[in-house]
């Protein structure tokens, strides 16, 4: 299973975004997102959500 580190690494890279578009769609740093994706920090959870949305990650799971 892939942690969420990965997941927004993949989904980054599957987008065809660099470490900087997606920095600048959020108004942070693009060593913020290579400190996130590399672990060695952890975002906030607004930070968090903000970064699935410009993603399109889906956080929760779709109700049956």
């Amino acid at each position: 299973m892939e942690n969420y580190r990965e997941v927004i690494r993949n989904k980054r890279k599957k987008l065809g975004w660099s470490q900087y578009k997606l920095a600048k769609e959020l108004g942070i740093t693009q060593s913020f997102i290579n400190e996130i994706e590399s672990g060695k920090k952890s975002p906030s959870i607004d930070v968090f959500f903000r970064i699935c949305e410009a993603l399109e990650i889906r956080v929760f799971p779709e109700k049956e």
